[in-house]
């Protein structure tokens, strides 16, 4: 089984998560034959190849990166390759319902667009505190920590994923 995971990054943070994703299920699939590549999203020539889809965006002003619903559109929509997506928003765990909404409403079209099995939105890291202008557009607190990422989540997430993987090879029969 060859598992793909792509990503897109505009300061790291969605990479980091993304080769974290990446080395769990590397580590379970190590024993059951399951090969893991883990690659920025403009470095994928083609899906086409691959037995499962893992695929990471940051949300910018409440939506995915457009680069990363064009790869959808152009390479995954269609390919009947079972497709998981990881978004990545820092104000989604602490923002305000508003906010919330706007990208629940982004990321269900993208589930659409890719067929997804499953979507998960982890919290994200900036490089320093919010200024009090975007904390009050924002609703965000004032002591609320530049990293937000919650890896026993993403981990429990792609652990999920790595089992779920590592039961179907072993139900499958080998001809």
């Amino acid at each position: 089984m060859k598992i793909l995971v792509a990503y897109i990054s505009k300061t790291g943070t969605t990479e980091e998560i993304a080769k974290r994703i990446g080395e769990i299920l590397s580590a379970k699939g190590a024993e059951t034959n399951i090969d893991v590549e883990v690659a920025p999203i403009d470095a994928v020539g083609s899906v086409q190849g691959y037995d499962r889809l893992i695929l990471g965006s940051p949300i910018n002003g409440m939506k995915v990166l457009p680069q990363f619903k064009e790869f959808l559109s152009t390479k995954v929509a269609g390919s009947n390759i079972p497709t998981d997506i990881f978004i990545i928003s820092y104000l989604f765990e602490r923002g305000r319902n508003f906010w919330k909404n706007a990208i629940r409403k982004n990321v269900e079209s993208i589930r659409t667009l890719a067929g997804a099995s499953s979507v998960e939105i982890f919290a994200g890291r900036l490089p320093g505190p919010l200024p009090a202008f975007a904390r009050l557009i924002f609703g965000t607190p004032k002591d609320l920590p530049p990293d937000m990422r919650d890896w026993g989540k993403i981990e429990a997430w792609a652990e999920g994923i790595a089992g779920g993987m590592v039961e179907s090879t072993a139900t499958t029969p080998v001809s």
